[in-house]
């Protein structure tokens, strides 16, 4: 168990970063070791790992009530390092000022309080700003760490910038909810929501203009298309340029209003070709694909038309030569 593996590396000693990585199984009275450490720096409880998303749809067994008097002992200690914490999505997927974890999200921004006084590493400005708080105790990012790098710890506003374009010193990532500094992990705009999202939570990009699209949007359908059979994933301006039909490139994905398929175009074009689908209000879609395939196939037979007329003529030839 996670309780003796803690206790033979004498945790509260050692441990300086705790990642309960994939930890699904954990109640939280495991970290019993930890109670009381002055050396701890981060702790992790989101159960997932860097660069994923938090949440993972399934219901975590680590309990507040078994977590949180373990964190008081480490935040009320004299000389506590802890400089990081990571919730599970869980506990702040729903804001309650009533709850046990509220209460201790008071309690953590009060120890940032009674220390010495931080500033932004870029502009000095004095964190936290604007009425923020360490731990997020609005609705916006509720029971997330703010003006701190996952990675590093270092401390930024979320106004500097730096470089021609402009890019910030420390960003808040939609997908993994973490926020990084420039130098721990970039970020990129989503093609299709603009949203800001660590390059590594990116797992997929456009299938025609190579744009990253982030995790949300493709697992909400929101303005983007995937294709239920190739996996192929699409933008909705890649999309609504392609119904110009110009080339084989520009297919899409769309829900076919009559069989509910939802796959590209070049998918649903080869199931025809294999006489496995016959919805017609798919076939109307890919018409286009089939007339591209008649002047493909049609430019094919004129060539070798040329080819064999060309053959016919070299072996005439011969036959005049031989004779």
């Amino acid at each position: 168990t996670i309780e003796k593996v803690l206790l033979c590396i004498v945790a509260v000693n050692n441990v300086k970063r705790l990642k309960l990585t994939n930890c699904f199984r954990i109640t939280g009275a495991g970290l019993e070791p930890l109670r009381g450490s002055a050396i701890i720096e981060q702790i992790d409880l989101s159960i997932v790992g860097e660069h994923e998303n938090p949440d993972i749809g399934q219901f975590p067994m680590i309990l507040c009530d078994r977590v949180l008097p373990i964190l008081d002992s480490i935040v009320e200690r004299e000389g506590c390092a802890l400089k990081h914490i990571q919730f599970p999505y869980l506990w702040r997927c729903v804001p309650s000022t009533e709850s046990d974890f509220h209460a201790f999200c008071r309690r953590y921004n009060q120890m940032w309080r009674n220390r010495e006084e931080i500033r932004c590493l870029g502009c000095n400005t004095r964190l936290p700003t604007g009425g923020n708080q360490w731990i997020e105790t609005g609705t916006y990012r509720y029971g997330t760490q703010r003006h701190t790098c996952y990675d590093c710890f270092k401390h930024y506003c979320y106004g500097c910038v730096i470089g021609r374009e402009g890019e910030s010193m420390l960003s808040s990532c939609d997908t993994c909810k973490r926020d990084y500094c420039t130098d721990c992990s970039k970020m990129h705009l989503c093609r299709c929501c603009g949203g800001r999202n660590c390059n590594d939570c990116y797992k997929n990009q456009c299938h025609k203009c190579d744009e990253k699209i982030c995790f949300n949007c493709v697992e909400e359908h929101e303005k983007c298309y995937k294709c239920e059979e190739c996996y192929g994933v699409f933008c909705s301006g890649c999309s609504d340029s392609s119904r110009e039909y110009s080339s084989r490139l520009h297919t899409f994905v769309r829900n076919c209003v009559e069989c509910h398929d939802r796959c590209c175009d070049d998918c649903r074009f080869r199931r025809f070709q294999l006489g496995q689908h016959n919805c017609a209000e798919c076939i109307k879609t890919i018409v286009p694909l089939m007339m591209d395939e008649y002047r493909l196939l049609h430019q094919e037979v004129e060539q070798l038309k040329v080819e064999n007329k060309m053959l016919h003529s070299e072996i005439k030839e011969m036959k005049t030569r031989g004779g």
